[in-house]
């Protein structure tokens, strides 16, 4: 069979072009930009139509006072298992939104009745699509997680409902122009991942 060159439009070239991006300028974005990048959110793909998404977007000030939610979450992990915290590790973790102009929190709000892997599913849909959008849009951004957003109570820390499960943090921003984007980690080969039942040429 002959061979056939790659399919290309500029959907396709966004979603290989986007590259997360952890350092940012002070710059914080416009709120018309933030706006565009939820509303890109909310348009991910959502099995019945429930709407679970829930985001909190946090710059200025209101920075530092919600890393200490993250300090919070430290603290009880170590209680947990028995341990204390560094003060130097709890102050880290307190300054971590500092790094981004704004920091969104992405979570969901599980709808009764609905499997909680079908709603967690359409929040990191959500979150894909705010990648993309603000690569679009000429911003930085890096999905963050980690242990607080596998804390039971971390979400009410944020203003979330007690039952809302946080998917991540989106760091939002504007690229330091000093620091080269790093280059994208490797992809596996297609035939190696891919399957084709039935399949006739």
């Amino acid at each position: 069979m002959e061979a056939v060159a790659p399919l290309t439009n500029a959907v396709l070239e966004a979603i290989k072009s986007r590259r997360s991006i952890g350092r940012l300028t002070d710059e914080r974005p416009a709120r018309v930009q933030v706006e565009a990048i939820i509303d890109a959110a909310i348009h991910a793909p959502n099995h019945h139509h429930t709407h679970p998404w829930r985001f909190v977007v946090i710059a200025g000030d209101a920075r530092q006072g919600a890393g200490e939610a993250l300090a919070a979450s430290l603290n009880r992990r170590a209680i947990v298992s028995g341990g204390t915290v560094d003060p130097t590790l709890r102050a880290n973790e307190a300054m971590k939104f500092l790094r981004a102009p704004v920091v969104i929190v992405a979570a969901v709000e599980p709808t009764p009745g609905e499997p909680l892997d079908e709603e967690v599913a359409a929040g990191a849909a959500a979150v894909q699509n705010m990648l993309l959008a603000a690569h679009s849009l000429g911003l930085a951004a890096v999905w963050r997680t980690g242990a607080t957003v596998r804390d039971p109570q971390a979400a009410a820390e944020f203003g979330l409902a007690a039952e809302a499960v946080i998917v991540g943090f989106v760091y939002l921003g504007t690229p330091d122009p000093t620091t080269p984007p790093k280059p994208r980690p490797a992809r596996p080969d297609l035939a190696s991942i891919t399957r084709w039942d039935g399949w006739t040429d």
